[in-house]
């Protein structure tokens, strides 16, 4: 599959933009401000630098500081302006909603940081600056049709990939040389080379690829494994260390093409995995399917979430299902779209319901501490009746 620029149809530009509108108007929002890069591709089919506008009523404008010729390039909006500078945008905003003394502008609070958020409320002087972020968030969490097939095609880059593993993997070999085959093809079949995260402080790269004590060295990130890294300032992923015959071997990645990701996870074995190891993947494997079949049309994420941890625990694996104590990961699967922490989150403290469109990463993996990982990783598609695998991929451990 090659690499091919992807333009955002109209209509499913349009769609998205009415939805917010009906959104701010329930809550009385004169009008939102988008400034994050990701939210500002999802309303307009762009990246560039500036502030797209979404007025409750009326046309949305995207004011482009660079590159406009770029934006006006890729974007099927109607209106589309140069903006010279930030001192610029309260007239703009008052050329669309009139006087916003005493009314709510709404911008991405979750992500602005602070001093931004000062000069924008000092330049909406007389406004309340409210937190819009959730609504955009959940907007996001039901993708379209014209998403899911972005979605179904960065789902076979991953597929191809995992089955390119057995060329690479060799004892004798760094986990970062393993990797960087893994990268290679990858980049071949038109991976974007970067995943965005939402959440402060969170970076990933390709992802995870690790080999036996490795696969279990705790971290910032936020997932039950993360790898030593390379060193103490990006702390995860494959190291420098050697695979040998009889590792365990997790190759856990992030896929992203056309702005969209999916997170698949599997796991080889140079040899014969342990006995305790085996049992423990066909167990997971138990879990990961009892969780697909309990998703129904209503069925909460807390619920599958309950589900999970209680299966871990009736097998025996309370202490080291998703991590060991406080590195344990809270949750068993979590949305992925544009970023790689997307609603929903399967939780026990999240409760939105099973609804078409919502697609997840599905994890629940069991930890054996220096010696390995048991289950996969799925990302999976909510199309209304239930949970629809999005790759097709032996999910065993796979004996190199």
């Amino acid at each position: 599959m090659s690499a091919t620029v992807e333009i955002t149809p109209k209509t499913e530009i349009e769609s998205r933009v009415k939805k917010m509108q009906e959104n701010l108007r329930e809550q009385g929002i004169v009008a939102a401000i988008i400034t994050q890069n990701v939210d500002t591709f999802y309303f307009t089919g762009s990246t560039q630098r500036g502030h797209m506008i979404i007025p409750a009523e009326g046309e949305a404008v995207y004011l482009v500081n660079k590159s406009l010729e770029r934006a006006k390039t890729e974007s099927p909006l109607s209106n589309i302006e140069y903006q010279q500078n930030l001192k610029t945008l309260p007239l703009a905003l008052q050329e669309r909603v009139g006087d916003i003394k005493g009314k709510k502008i709404g911008m991405e609070l979750d992500v602005l940081p602070t001093a931004l958020y000062l000069r924008y409320k000092d330049l909406f002087s007389g406004a309340e600056i409210v937190d819009v972020s959730l609504q955009i968030r959940e907007l996001r969490m039901i993708k379209s049709p014209y998403e899911i097939n972005i979605l179904r095609q960065v789902a076979e880059i991953s597929r191809q990939m995992l089955a390119s593993v057995p060329d690479f993997l060799k004892a004798g070999r760094r986990e970062l040389d393993f990797a960087a085959d893994l990268e290679h093809v990858f980049r071949i079949l038109g991976h974007q080379g970067m995943c965005r995260l939402r959440q402060y402080n969170q970076d990933t790269f390709y992802g995870h690829v690790m080999s036996g004590a490795s696969i279990t060295v705790a971290s910032l990130f936020d997932g039950p494994t993360s790898g030593p890294g390379l060193n103490p300032f990006y702390p995860q992923g494959p190291s420098l260390k050697i695979i040998e015959a009889g590792d365990m071997v997790l190759v856990d990645y992030v896929t992203t093409y056309k702005g969209y990701c999916v997170d698949n996870t599997r796991v080889f074995c140079l040899g014969e995995p342990p006995a305790e190891i085996a049992k423990a993947h066909k167990d997971a494997l138990i879990i990961h399917e009892e969780i697909i079949k309990a998703a129904k049309p209503g069925t909460t994420c807390s619920e599958l979430a309950n589900l999970a941890y209680s299966m871990a625990a009736e097998m025996g694996y309370e202490e080291n299902f998703m991590g060991y104590g406080s590195d344990k990961a809270a949750f068993i699967g979590h949305g992925v779209g544009l970023e790689l922490d997307e609603l929903p989150v399967l939780t026990a403290r999240q409760n939105y319901p099973m609804t078409e469109g919502m697609v997840f990463a599905l994890e629940p993996k069991i930890l054996f501490k220096d010696k390995g990982i048991a289950g996969v990783e799925n990302t999976v598609f909510f199309n209304g009746q239930n949970l629809e695998k999005l790759i097709q991929h032996p999910e065993e451990i796979i004996c190199v």
